[in-house]
């Protein structure tokens, strides 16, 4: 793992950008890898046009599982919901412009 990207996922980790809860969210979703144990769950709230207002997300698990969680949100600010669901797994490996293939195992 380069220094770089050590240096971002710490930051993300250390410094969750859109940690916690929504009073009304539209959307939950929570789902966890019982192979090492993270568990994620994001919250989404629409505005009128099916765009994702704001999100937040919980969980715990390792660095590289809280800090993806925190960029995918992120990514998904601002987008409308369809977009959201057709987000890849391509593009969340590549968050932030680099590829993250260490999250393949996560």
């Amino acid at each position: 793992m380069s220094s770089v990207y050590s240096e971002i996922i710490l930051d993300y980790y250390r410094h969750p950008r859109n940690k916690g809860t929504l009073d009304h969210p539209h959307i939950k979703a929570k789902d966890s890898n019982p192979l090492c144990g993270d568990i994620i769950e994001m919250q989404l709230e629409l505005d009128g046009n099916d765009s994702v207002k704001d999100v937040r997300f919980n969980g715990q698990g390792c660095a590289i599982s809280q800090a993806s969680a925190s960029m995918l949100t992120e990514l998904v600010k601002g987008k409308k919901l369809d977009d959201v669901r057709s987000i890849s797994k391509e593009e969340i490996l590549q968050l932030e412009g680099r590829t993250f293939r260490a999250l393949e195992i996560c």
